[in-house]
């Protein structure tokens, strides 16, 4: 794998798996508000940084507007169920838990890469994701009353990550005319009037730590983060892009557990000790 794209790629995942802080970071903005001024900062932030960046994507003569636009458009909407179900699993169970269920999605990068690309998929990766939906299940089906996690946050976690894993195959099957700045200005410019009437229909107050919360979460955790992670997937093999991004569910944890006391007991340790190994068990050679 090119080392340039795989460090890239783990940088943008670190500054995703920071997510979880400034959601909880403004607990008075709901997930509406918080996903749409994190689009609306990303999207500022692609723009910007369009005109310091010279465009080395493909010609874009020979491909039509309406084939971009619909392709554009149904990325978008796959991303923006993506970060509503991160934000509903953050609120609505444990931080720790959150990033862990989402971070299942390198199990779907595989199997959108079979489905897009019929790219071979090595034994290796079968294994990591066979162990990856062990840990998932231990996970999602714990029941413990003394513990920060909820079913209901496990499920949206694991429906995040089912809508990351078409995010992060999609646009290499149907977009790769555009460069990666693009990408990142077209994909959240569009979800801006798709989250636009839930902003009116639930409206929340806007303090001054929910302005430090979108601005990080638009500039740094979106903006950067996806720059990085799709300029880096050109440079590696598609079914490893999710396993590089493992981080970004590590970090959450860690969140969880020292920053928010959250309370995680032995079967849910042992699925994510199992998530965690899925992303090992890829690097090594079989």
């Amino acid at each position: 794998m090119n080392a340039k794209g795989v460090v890239q790629i783990i940088i943008g995942a670190g500054l995703f798996g920071l997510i979880p802080f400034f959601v909880r970071y403004a607990p008075d903005l709901n997930v509406a508000s918080i996903a749409f001024g994190r689009a609306c900062f990303a999207t500022l932030f692609a723009l910007i940084l369009m005109f310091f960046i010279k465009d080395s994507a493909k010609n874009q003569k020979e491909i039509s507007l309406q084939y971009s636009l619909f392709h554009l458009l149904n990325w978008s909407v796959f991303l923006t169920f993506a970060i509503v179900f991160y934000f509903l699993s953050i609120k609505n169970g444990s931080v720790a838990i959150a990033g862990t269920m989402m971070g299942m999605h390198p199990v779907f990068v595989v199997l959108f890469s079979y489905l897009l690309f019929k790219e071979k998929i090595f034994l290796k990766t079968y294994l990591s994701c066979l162990v990856a939906i062990i840990g998932g299940g231990l996970i999602a089906f714990a029941n413990n009353a003394n513990s920060s996690a909820t079913f209901e946050g496990s499920i949206y976690g694991l429906l995040s990550a089912v809508f990351l894993g078409i995010n992060f195959t999609y646009h290499l099957k149907y977009l790769t005319h555009f460069s990666s700045i693009k990408l990142v200005f077209f994909q959240n410019a569009l979800q801006l009037p798709i989250l636009l009437p839930f902003v009116f229909i639930f409206p929340s107050k806007l303090s001054s730590e929910g302005w430090t919360s979108i601005v990080f979460l638009g500039i740094v955790c979106t903006g950067l983060a996806y720059f990085l992670v799709y300029n880096g997937s050109k440079f590696v093999s598609k079914q490893y892009i999710g396993v590089l991004q493992m981080i970004e569910n590590i970090i959450p944890v860690f969140l969880g557990v020292i920053i928010y006391h959250e309370m995680i007991h032995l079967q849910e340790i042992s699925g994510i000790i199992l998530i965690v190994l899925s992303a090992l068990l890829i690097s090594v050679k079989l």
